[in-house]
């Protein structure tokens, strides 16, 4: 056999297992493991419900029935999760202090989990500003590359049998007993260092250095707001509170008038002076009375929880709270409120926030423009190629070894200029125009909601004021008329229907006075908050 003939017959039996083509083979192979992939692929929708009438199992809950299987009634419940981090706010109050508003608003500030996000928010934002400003720097990059490499090859046969005279063969390598291989092994490590440097944008980076300023500016306007809120959010609660106390000693004091009336009834019906429908009728008075004294300790209760998470404390937190029914009221307001308007928009957060904003679109659009003018920038990288390669030829039987040590180092300007993209760059420029438009509105409309906010305020407190006075002349004037009432009642010269409307008008006049004072000390404090000028827990008085 000749050298030829013998590499074509390993080359054949290489190339064909079991008479298949190795093509056809690395096809099936491809095919199954395909399969394979696939088939793992899809056991992930065990994770899944099975329908849309099936609970979701976690995979930490044992295999038991859920409650209510039984029966065919699905249960859709979840078991406690243990990783789950609770943590609700619960400062440390000493339960016998009596807290005034300023306590509550300082407690409010340290816990509340809104503040906390906002001022996270500002220093996000402030970082932002940091990476815009290392756009002005260069960026260096440091690597390293290292690699194995190994090749091999049988040596060529040599047949000199065909040209030669008959039954000369000279072969050299190919033999199939004794083959002969050329192969390298290569071992390669390249440390590198690059850099890259923007030297000129047109005003690119600087646009975005001062977009970044505008937004760092608006969200520390907007951790201001957030406190401002805060403040705002605990006094009307606060003042929602003093209301509903005021309600609920108004309703005690209709039950303690109503069981006074049911006496005086049952005694007037001992004297025979009185029938048994009078006497029932001021049974049902005192029940009446009774129910709306539960009533209001539950308006009382849920005016405390509103306050609690105004707050963000635990909904299990007693508190003292100081009772502030008797505080004077805000005199009326009478400067002109349109010469005030101006002054006030230029104070509130949400304004100089939004200005903010608006601002930094319009310096988004100049770096949108930047990006149609040319950049220069420098290009330098330095690395060096340290490896070693051996050679083996067993046909001639050398060895032999090479090392590689070649530093190297380039240093370039380049100067690239933007011809064509398709129409990318002109509409990022119209949609950062159109941002900047749209910011703009938002703008005006954010000063006329808050102008809107001042007037409608300050009408309130107006409102509320007078109303104030109003029902305080009519609760003097009614709390002679039931104590006149109730008298003659129990002396037997009044009837029954004029000593309960008595007390009902009476009641009614207490309850309309003191919502009338909360609703001028909420007003007062809309006002503030409007204005921009609800700073602090002391803006409000203590």
């Amino acid at each position: 056999m000749t050298g030829v003939e013998a590499r074509r017959v390993r080359t054949r039996g290489s190339d064909e297992l079991c008479g298949l083509p190795a093509r056809l083979i690395r096809a099936g192979a491809a095919a199954i493991i395909a399969l394979v992939a696939a088939g793992c692929a899809s056991e992930s929708l065990s994770l899944a419900p099975a329908s849309p009438q099936t609970p979701y199992v976690p995979e930490t809950t044992q295999a038991a029935a859920p409650a209510g299987e039984e029966e065919g009634r699905p249960d859709f419940g979840l078991p406690p999760d243990p990783t789950l981090p609770i943590a609700i706010p619960r400062p440390e109050i000493d339960a016998s202090r009596t807290l005034g508003l300023p306590d509550l608003i300082d407690i409010a500030q340290s816990t509340n989990p809104a503040t906390s996000a906002a001022w996270e928010r500002a220093r996000q934002a402030a970082l932002a500003v940091g990476m815009a400003k290392a756009a002005y720097l260069p960026v260096i990059t440091a690597g390293v590359l290292a690699g194995y490499q190994r090749s091999s090859e049988a040596n060529p046969s040599i047949d000199l049998s065909a040209s030669g005279p008959p039954g000369f063969d000279v072969s050299l390598g190919g033999s199939q007993f004794l083959p002969q291989t050329f192969s390298t092994t290569a071992r390669e490590i390249v440390p590198a260092a690059t850099m890259n440097w923007l030297l000129l944008d047109f005003g690119g980076r600087a646009a975005s250095v001062a977009a970044a300023h505008e937004l760092s500016n608006a969200a520390n306007i907007g951790f201001t707001a957030a406190h401002q809120k805060l403040i705002y959010d605990v006094a009307s609660a606060f003042y929602q509170v003093t209301a509903s106390r005021a309600q609920v000693a108004i309703a005690r004091d209709t039950v303690v008038n109503a069981r006074f009336i049911f006496d005086a009834a049952r005694a007037r019906r001992a004297r025979g002076i009185s029938t048994e429908i009078e006497v029932a009728q001021a049974r049902q008075q005192a029940a009446q009375a009774q129910l709306e004294l539960v009533e209001s300790e539950g308006f009382a209760s849920d005016a405390y929880h509103s306050l609690l998470r105004a707050m963000g404390v635990s909904p299990t937190l007693a508190l003292k709270i100081e009772d502030v029914s008797g505080r004077p009221l805000p005199r009326a307001i009478s400067t002109d409120v349109d010469r005030l308007i101006a002054e006030a928009l230029r104070r509130r957060p949400d304004v100089q926030a939004a200005f903010a904003r608006m601002k930094a679109d319009q310096h988004n659009v100049e770096r949108a423009q930047s990006d149609f003018l040319p950049r220069v920038g420098l290009t330098g990288s330095a690395n060096q190629d340290i490896g070693v390669v051996d050679v083996n030829d067993s046909l001639l039987g050398l060895d032999t070894r090479s090392r590689v040590n070649a530093p190297n180092a380039n240093l370039m300007v380049g100067l690239t200029v933007p011809i064509f993209d398709g129409g990318t760059r002109d509409a990022q420029l119209k949609s950062a125009q159109a941002q900047a438009d749209a910011a703009a509105q938002e703008f005006a409309q954010i000063q006329t909601d808050g102008a809107r906010q001042i007037v409608v305020a300050y009408d309130t407190l107006r409102t509320s004021l007078a109303a104030y006075a109003a029902a305080t002349e009519l609760t003097q004037a009614a709390t002679i008329t039931a104590k006149a009432q109730r008298d003659y009642y129990q002396q037997g010269l009044g009837t029954l229907t004029d000593a309960v409307a008595a007390q009902t008008a009476l009641l009614q006049a207490r309850l309309a006075r003191a919502k009338a004072h909360s609703d001028a000390l909420v007003a007062a404090a809309t006002i503030a908050f409007a204005t921009g000028s609800l700073t602090s827990g002391d803006t409000l008085g203590r």
